[in-house]
């Protein structure tokens, strides 16, 4: 086919949660046509804002965004750094105002649509999100549409359309068959769904190019160990989850066999 891909949508009852992994959001750099010195000095805080985002420095990177803006006060890179900052921490309205200036500086660029799409989901109304991922994959330069393709299988997973879901999931899979997240994701889905043989495949495709899994993923290796009566390998999980994450419920419940 030669036209771009879209968000297929499909009618389902269940409200399931979903697990996602913050990899999900675009910390790179969408691109924005500045020139000058201003401009370079605004790239290079805004690349210095999502180097600190990355490790946790959550200050240091909003101080570094504005420094960005204070060179070009229309930059859409540091505005779109901003809100993923602020919505990190919590700060809502803060992100929301960050997102709509990358949006109005930016209006078409496919990763302020992403992030602002998966702020909407997670913050707002799921199903509301939709049209942001959707715009975002019609641009035929989005170089990772994977990531939107998931966000919206999460999203449409959320809102209860379990149909969309799928089909996003593996859109999301087609374009990156090794794309962690949206193979933990599809495996959990079709867990729930009773599909248990296609959610150990996914599993064992997740589990190699994911060695140490969060501990969700860990949680669902657990279980789906469970359902093959392999004792050693349901331990083996276990043990990872009693040393890596101690104090997170899924643990206990993990040891406990819920």
């Amino acid at each position: 086919m030669t036209h771009a891909p879209k968000i297929l949508s499909a009618l389902a009852p269940v409200l399931l949660a979903g697990c996602v992994s913050q990899t999900t959001v675009e910390s790179k750099l969408p691109d924005q046509n500045v020139v000058g010195e201003p401009a370079f000095r605004a790239k290079l805080h805004t690349e210095r804002a999502a180097e600190y985002f990355k490790v946790g420095s959550y200050g240091i990177a909003i101080e570094a965004a504005q420094t960005a803006i204070q060179h070009v006060p229309g930059y859409a890179p540091a505005f779109n750094m901003l809100g993923i900052i602020q919505m990190q921490l919590g700060q809502d309205d803060k992100a929301q105002q960050a997102f709509d200036q990358a949006m109005r500086f930016a209006p078409n660029d496919p990763e302020v649509l992403n992030n602002y799409g998966w702020f909407i989901c997670e913050r707002r109304n799921p199903r509301d999100s939709m049209a942001y991922f959707e715009k975002a994959l019609r641009n035929p330069l989005y170089v990772s549409p994977e990531r939107a393709f998931h966000n919206a299988g999460h999203c449409a997973r959320k809102s209860g359309n379990l149909g969309a879901a799928e089909v996003n999931l593996r859109a999301a899979l087609a374009k990156s068959p090794q794309y962690a997240p949206s193979l933990l994701e599809l495996a959990d889905l079709l867990y729930e769904l009773g599909r248990m043989k296609d959610a150990e495949a996914l599993m064992a495709r997740y589990l190699q190019v994911a060695p140490a899994p969060p501990v969700e993923g860990l949680s669902l290796a657990v279980k789906l160990a469970r359902v093959t009566g392999d004792k050693s390998l349901e331990a083996s999980y276990i043990q990872q989850m009693r040393r890596r994450f101690p104090q997170d419920p899924r643990t206990k419940e993990a040891i406990e066999g819920r």
